[in-house]
């Protein structure tokens, strides 16, 4: 099983999208066990506070994480770097779709799964 670690808008793009991030995961891994830093669902819960657009697509994000019962795990980092440190203790593949943490994340060796096009992920790197 291959351990996938999900940044916020990793958790908003179905709601931002339409696409179902899990069977897409399924698609390019095989079973995956999903897992979010603490500090991005605390994250997801200050974007639902503020309102906004993007509030509705964090609140179902978080919604998913709680339903799927998603692995939060605690990392010392905060933010990018949480999603970092947690791919790198976990040997897992970061899935984001944010051009600074894909890189980033390419820079340490990591695999990356990204949005491609406007119905599905992809897959930089080796799982």
């Amino acid at each position: 099983m291959k351990n996938v670690v999900l940044d916020t808008n990793a958790l908003m793009i179905p709601y931002q999208f339409g696409i179902n991030v899990e069977k897409e995961l399924s698609r390019l891994l095989g079973i995956c066990r999903i897992i979010v830093p603490k500090s991005i669902v605390e994250e997801m819960e200050r974007i639902t506070e503020r309102g906004g657009s993007e509030a509705r697509a964090a609140q179902l994000g978080l919604s998913i994480v709680k339903k799927k019962n998603y692995r939060v795990v605690e990392t010392e980092a905060r933010g990018d770097d949480a999603v970092l440190e947690a791919a790198l203790k976990m040997d897992a593949v970061v899935v984001t779709n944010d051009k600074e943490l894909k890189n980033r994340a390419a820079e340490l060796g990591l695999s990356v799964v990204y949005m491609r096009g406007e119905n599905k992920l992809e897959m930089m790197g080796e799982p």
